[in-house]
């Protein structure tokens, strides 16, 4: 079992429309693409400085050739409907962890 992360770097102006976005496009179409499972999203805690604030939004998925057939159906429209919604208002980095127990 894997764990899909992704970090989102949310400018204070577009907090709103991306909380609204997470919860009402983002967190139901993962799930409905039938890849994802027991969706998590928590506040990144840090001393540093930053214009924003970070989330992490995680994911459980089965196993990395699942991730890279939802990466080769979703991934590129994801980024380019996400790019265009947010711009620089919002960055995101992913990364993928593999549950040890």
């Amino acid at each position: 079992m894997l764990i899909f992360n992704t970090t989102y770097l949310v400018s204070d102006k577009s907090y709103g429309i991306w909380y609204k976005w997470l919860n009402e496009q983002h967190l139901p179409s993962m799930l409905e693409s039938g890849f994802f499972s027991k969706p998590q999203v928590a506040k990144v805690l840090t001393n540093e400085p930053q214009e924003g604030t970070s989330y992490s939004v995680q994911f459980q998925i089965a196993d990395m050739k699942s991730l890279e057939l939802w990466n080769e159906t979703y991934g590129e429209s994801f980024l380019s409907s996400f790019s265009k919604q947010f711009g620089e208002d919002v960055l995101l980095f992913s990364t993928i962890l593999e549950l040890m127990q």
